[in-house]
C-alpha cells in the first residue's frame, strides 16, 4: 500500500521524515526548482530484468532488490525526494557540482534500508543514459559504463550478502554515466581548486604557473609538513605582489616544486590562461600497459573532441590529474626512458599536500605499508629502487599535473619542461633532509 502525500512537503520536512544518516550539504536550494517528471518507478522493470539476466542474479537476490525498491516507491515522501536525488547526481558531475555523495540510509524505511544506496545508484543509469542520448552521444561511449562496478556489485550481494557500496563517490561516476574512457585513459569534468594561475608569454607561448600568496614550503619546495615532515629552518612563505604593470610571485617549477626565489612578469607580455575555477577534464589513470606519451596525447585529444562536441556549453581549459605516478622522485630511480618518466616530462606537475600514501598503496599494497623494513620481500625493480630510496629516511609524493588544450598535439616534445628545470630540481630535491648531498 502506497503512502499517500497530500502536498508537497518542503525541504526540511522531507530530511525530517526520511531521516537519512547522510546529506550533502547544498540540496534545499536546488530543490526549491526540482519539479517532479511524475515517474511512478524508481527503477524500469525491463532494465532490471535485463540486469538480472545479464548477470545470472538468483531469484532470492532479486526478490529482495525487488522488495528493496518496492519499499521506496509504496513510500511517497521516499519515493518523491529518491527522484529528486537521482536527478541531481546524474548531472552533477557535468555541472562539475562541488556536492559530495556517498553512502545514505533512510530511518523511515524500516526493512531492506541496507540496499538503499546501492538502489539509489541503479536507478541513475536509465535517466543518465537518456541524458546522453539527447545530447546526440553514440551509444558506443556509454552502455557499458557501469557495468565493470555493477558487476562487482551484483557478486558481492549474491555470495556474501552484502548490498555494502563501495567507494561511492567514485562508482557514481560509473552509475551516472559521467565518466568515459577514450583510448587509454578517463576524463571527467572538474574544476581547478589549487591556489595558482597560470600565464602565456604571448609572443613566445611559454607556460608559466605562479603560486599564490600565504602558503608555506620547505626548502625543497614542497609543502611543509606533508608526509609528516617539517623543514623550520628552510621554511618560506609565499608572496604575490600586483601592480598596473607587473606581478611577482613564485613560480611553481614544471618538474613539482614551488622555486623560492620569485620572478617577475609583465602583465601586457603574459596572459592569465588558468585560475581557480576555470574547468578541467580530471584524468584518470586505469591500471595496464599503453602508459606512453603516444597514448596520452591521442587519449587527450580525443577527450577534447568529444567534449567540444557533445558537452559544448563546458569552457573547458585543459587537463587536470593527480597521481604517485607525477612525482618526479621517481626519474631519480627508474631509467629515464622508463615510461613514467617520459610521461612527466610530458605535463606541468605541481606539489599537493598528499604525502606517499598512494605509491604505498599502489606499491606495497597499503596505505600504510612500510616498504623500508621488508624491502627484501619485493620483486619488481619499481619495487625495490623505491623501498631503498625510501631507506635513505627520504619519501614520495602524490603530485598533480596540467596539460593545457594548446600542448595537447605537443605531448611527446616536453612542452613545459626544460633542461634547466631539470636541472634544478636535481640541486633542491630533498635538500629540507640534513646532511644529504644534492643529486645533480
Amino acid at each position: 500500500m502506497r503512502t499517500k502525500m497530500k502536498a508537497r512537503l518542503n525541504y526540511k520536512e522531507y530530511i525530517a521524515y526520511c531521516g537519512f544518516d547522510f546529506v550533502p550539504e547544498g540540496l534545499e536550494e536546488k530543490y526549491r526548482s526540482y519539479e517532479s517528471d511524475g515517474r511512478t518507478e524508481l527503477i524500469p522493470r525491463d532494465f532490471l530484468a535485463g540486469l538480472f539476466a545479464r548477470y545470472q542474479i538468483p531469484e532470492d537476490t532479486q526478490q529482495r532488490l525487488v522488495r528493496g525498491i518496492e519499499a521506496i516507491e509504496k513510500d511517497t515522501v521516499l519515493f518523491h525526494f529518491t527522484a529528486f536525488l537521482v536527478e541531481d547526481m546524474c548531472s552533477a558531475r557535468n555541472r562539475c557540482d562541488e556536492d559530495f555523495y556517498t553512502n545514505m540510509t533512510p530511518a523511515c524505511m524500516k526493512e531492506n534500508g541496507e540496499l538503499y544506496s546501492f538502489l539509489l545508484l541503479l536507478a541513475c543509469i536509465v535517466p543518465s543514459m537518456n541524458l546522453l542520448e539527447k545530447r546526440g552521444v553514440p551509444k558506443k561511449y556509454y552502455e557499458d559504463i557501469p557495468h565493470p562496478f555493477l558487476k562487482a556489485q551484483f557478486e558481492r550481494l549474491v555470495h556474501h550478502g552484502d548490498p555494502k557500496v563501495r567507494d561511492f563517490p567514485w562508482v557514481m561516476n560509473f552509475y551516472t554515466c559521467s565518466i568515459f574512457l577514450l583510448d587509454r585513459f578517463l576524463f571527467i569534468p572538474c574544476r581547478l581548486e589549487d591556489d595558482f594561475t597560470m600565464f602565456r608569454h604571448k609572443k613566445t607561448q611559454e607556460v608559466i604557473a605562479l603560486g599564490h600568496a600565504g602558503e608555506d614550503f620547505r626548502s625543497d619546495g614542497q609543502r611543509n609538513g606533508i608526509n609528516g615532515v617539517y623543514d623550520a629552518g628552510g621554511l618560506f612563505k609565499t608572496i604575490w605582489k600586483e601592480d598596473a604593470r607587473r606581478i611577482v610571485a613564485h613560480r611553481m617549477n614544471p618538474m613539482g616544486f614551488v622555486e623560492r626565489e620569485t620572478v617577475s612578469i609583465d602583465k601586457e607580455e603574459w596572459e592569465a590562461v588558468l585560475k581557480p575555477g576555470d574547468c578541467l577534464l580530471a584524468l584518470h589513470i586505469p591500471s595496464g600497459p599503453g602508459y606512453t606519451p603516444d597514448r596520452l596525447r591521442t587519449s587527450m585529444a580525443m577527450a577534447v573532441e568529444f567534449y567540444t562536441t557533445y558537452f559544448p556549453e563546458l569552457a573547458v581549459k585543459g587537463f587536470w590529474s593527480r597521481s604517485w605516478l607525477f612525482d618526479p622522485r621517481l626519474s631519480l630511480v627508474l631509467d629515464q626512458e622508463s615510461n613514467i618518466v617520459r610521461v612527466q616530462r610530458q605535463v606541468y606537475n605541481y606539489p599537493t599536500f598528499e604525502g606517499d600514501g598512494m605509491l604505498r598503496y599502489e606499491l606495497f599494497g597499503g596505505w600504510d605499508a612500510d616498504p623500508v623494513g621488508k624491502s627484501g620481500e619485493y620483486t619488481t625493480s619499481l619495487q625495490k629502487a623505491a623501498a631503498e630510496y625510501m631507506k635513505t629516511g627520504a619519501r614520495f609524493n602524490t603530485i598533480s599535473m596540467i596539460v593545457l588544450k594548446e600542448e595537447v598535439g605537443k605531448i611527446g616534445s616536453m612542452p613545459y619542461i626544460t633542461a634547466a628545470d631539470i636541472e634544478k630540481f636535481g640541486l633542491i630535491v630533498d635538500s629540507h633532509m640534513h646532511g644529504r648531498k644534492p643529486n645533480v
